[in-house]
């Protein structure tokens, strides 16, 4: 039994089983998924042009599109620790809460100029919300190098995971977009969590040793710079829909931990890349 042997032979043993691994796995890989991915921002940037024109139509050219879509950023971020009332939880990325924000925001609006809030016109405003969550055009955003990426990484006998943050029924059907594709056949676990990224990813490199570790994310605090605190090398992607980074991508790039990630402009610059990352 392994209580009964000395400090000594457990530590052999130890050393053992991580050689093991580490000859059979040379790096594990972390993705996420919206952005690198899937292109999945077009939805919401759609969404949103229709509401901004929608809101023009409404109060009469009274708002500029910039006052409509700055007010509905930040309703949508202070919703996020807003309690649900119909789950007595935070709202964080429910699926609900985005077309929520933009009946918010048309109510908001209405108040500021003393207009009746029509029940039937915020119905409508909500329901451009739902449209970012139609399954079947997840097929159309997978980016075309995912494929060949993992099936490269795989070949070079790497780990390869998927961790995303979102509602586990949007983020699932995304997942059953990525099988039909043929890709999760790649990948070695999916994982969905509902806010902080933290627990999950020190989990992952503690049941998975290896010789490298690499995060890649579009969102460089929550994708990539948490993953650089536990010994992950990051590979940060900006992504012009994001909407945490939109307009702070300078800002991001002058703290970024140069030393330990890089910045590429997609997914598809890793495998030209391997051999540097493999050193890194």
């Amino acid at each position: 039994m392994i209580g009964k042997l000395s400090l000594w032979e457990r530590a052999v043993r130890r050393i053992k089983y991580y050689l093991f691994f580490w000859k059979s796995v040379g790096g594990v890989w972390v993705f996420d998924l919206d952005g690198p991915l899937m292109d999945t921002g077009m939805f919401y940037d759609r969404a949103l042009k229709e509401f901004s024109e929608r809101m023009l139509s409404v109060f009469n050219g009274k708002f500029s599109v910039k006052e409509i879509l700055d007010k509905q950023h930040e309703l949508d971020l202070q919703m996020m620790y807003d309690i649900n009332p119909y789950t007595g939880e935070y709202y964080l990325l429910h699926k609900s809460r985005f077309p929520l924000s933009l009946m918010k925001t048309y109510r908001f609006f209405c108040e500021k100029i003393g207009k009746k809030f029509n029940g039937e016109i915020g119905k409508k405003m909500r329901d451009i919300g739902k449209k970012v969550f139609l399954k079947d055009e997840y097929d159309g955003v997978i980016r075309s190098e995912v494929l060949s990426l993992f099936q490269f990484l795989k070949s070079k006998n790497e780990k390869i995971f998927i961790l995303t943050k979102g509602d586990d029924e949007i983020q699932g059907d995304k997942k059953w977009a990525l099988k039909k594709a043929g890709i999760m056949a790649y990948c070695d676990d999916f994982y969905v969590v509902p806010d902080h990224k933290n627990k999950k990813i020190k989990e992952i490199k503690s049941e998975n040793p290896a010789l490298r570790y690499y995060c890649v994310g579009d969102t460089y605090k929550e994708d990539v710079e948490i993953g650089i605190r536990i010994g992950f090398f990051g590979i940060y992607i900006p992504y012009e829909s994001n909407w945490k980074e939109r307009g702070h991508f300078d800002d991001i790039e002058h703290y970024r931990n140069k030393s330990r990630s890089v910045r590429c402009s997609s997914i598809a610059e890793i495998k030209s890349w391997f051999e540097f990352l493999k050193g890194a």
